[in-house]
């Protein structure tokens, strides 16, 4: 049971970050951050540890990519 909320909060944070990056196309790490904390808060309060992952994932499965020569800065990518 706490396996599958777990499952499904981190898919409910990368489609958080997946809609704010589409929208912005380019936003800097903190400013991300916040605004998923914000999207986010109504369905539960996310740790940051738990944004930091879904960040990861998105970066390797290349949802987002850093912006060249800016290592705190996102680029849309899809």
């Amino acid at each position: 049971m706490l396996k599958a909320v777990d499952e499904d909060r981190k898919y409910a944070l990368q489609a958080t970050i997946v809609r704010i990056m589409k929208a912005r196309e380019t936003l800097k790490y903190q400013a991300l951050v916040r605004e998923v904390i914000l999207q986010i808060s109504w369905r539960f309060t996310p740790k940051m540890q738990e944004v930091k992952e879904a960040i990861w994932t998105l970066l390797d499965n290349e949802y987002i990519e850093r912006a060249e020569g800016q290592r705190d800065t996102f680029n849309y990518c899809r």
